[in-house]
């Protein structure tokens, strides 16, 4: 299975943060990839992983089918620096036809623009990259 394989097979993300401290925190979310080696998705402003973005933007994620037998296992594993995106058009038409494509509504801008909007829209810009190999638990690069 290929990273872009990978990616499109799968709806989930383990996002993993830290505070200012370090503390870790992981959460999974759902996200859209984004063209450019990168990963949206929304979150409220005040949820812990938005918190900790907001102090600390350097992120880990793993995408990976849980539903494959250890001997099967394939994941991506990514080093990437997260912001708040803003309300951006783009990112918000990219996020929106991923959404739609999965059978999930339509994002509008309203919905991640500030003050009103319950959410904001979130990317991560991959800087590393990952494919565990099936056969033995070895990362090669994948980027």
């Amino acid at each position: 299975m290929t990273k872009a394989e990978l990616i499109a097979g799968n709806r989930y993300m383990v996002l993993s943060t830290a505070d200012r401290s370090g503390r870790p925190w992981g959460s999974p979310v759902w996200f859209a990839p984004d063209r450019k080696e990168g990963f949206l998705w929304i979150s409220r402003p005040d949820a812990r992983h938005s918190l900790n973005i907001a102090e600390r933007p350097q992120v880990a994620i793993v995408i990976f089918d849980s539903s494959k037998p250890p001997a099967e296992r394939q994941a991506l594993y990514v080093e990437a620096v997260a912001e708040e995106a803003g309300p951006d058009p783009g990112l918000v038409a990219t996020y929106s036809s991923h959404s739609i494509s999965q059978g999930l509504g339509e994002l509008t801008l309203a919905e991640v623009s500030p003050p009103g909007g319950e959410f904001r829209l979130y990317r991560a810009a991959a800087t590393e990259m990952w494919m565990l190999e099936t056969d033995r638990d070895h990362r090669i690069p994948a980027f």
